[in-house]
């Protein structure tokens, strides 16, 4: 009688461990599959010496509304609907992460810029496309910058800034670089504009 009883826990425990494993299994079949992050990161790195101790120019970050101003990539279907490139996204917040790119874009142009300090002049900047144009199968960027003054907020300049590159594939990493290219495109005309009125 004994001997029964212990060979039945042990047949209880067998099927304990396997109904575990099996419902492991399945929650592992059912998840969601994992999205691949990006961060902008193309553009070379500033240049020795790019950074001072007082910054000319602050950068802002920038403004955008949802869903750019989200980590999720931006798509524009060829009804003109908007909706999120799948199985990918920006490792920040798409702001936040352009104002670190446009740093970096000024630094390279010659120009004293920081995310924070004490500065005259800032640069602010609205998001006004950052996606993948399905119709037109192009990465377009726009970006409208204003240059203000730090301390009443007042304009002294200010310009848009569009580019656009070839993007044949709608999804994943070629998207995703296309989108990174059109930006390193647009900062760069931004940062030569910066650097001509700071």
């Amino acid at each position: 009688m004994a001997r029964t009883m212990q060979g039945a826990r042990r047949a209880g425990t067998l099927f304990g461990a396997t109904l575990g494993v099996a419902l492991a299994a399945s929650a592992a079949g059912c998840a969601p599959p994992m999205r691949q992050t990006f961060d902008l990161s193309a553009a070379a790195g500033a240049p020795p010496g790019a950074e001072r101790a007082g910054p000319a120019l602050v950068v802002r970050e920038p403004t955008a509304a949802p869903p750019t101003s989200s980590p999720r990539v931006v798509v524009r279907g060829a009804d003109g609907g908007v909706f999120i490139l799948p199985g990918s996204e920006w490792s920040a917040p798409l702001p936040r992460l352009l104002r670190e790119r446009m740093v970096e874009a000024l630094q390279r142009a010659g120009v004293g810029a920081a995310a924070y300090g004490l500065a005259g002049v800032a640069l602010a900047t609205d998001i006004r496309r950052f996606e993948i144009d399905v119709a037109r199968n192009v990465a377009v960027v726009e970006l409208s910058a204003r240059l203000v003054d730090a301390n009443t907020g007042a304009a002294r300049a200010a310009q848009s800034f569009v580019a656009e590159t070839p993007a044949p594939e709608h999804t994943g990493a070629p998207a995703v670089m296309a989108l990174t290219e059109a930006a390193g495109e647009a900062l760069a005309h931004m940062a030569r504009w910066a650097r001509g009125k700071v």
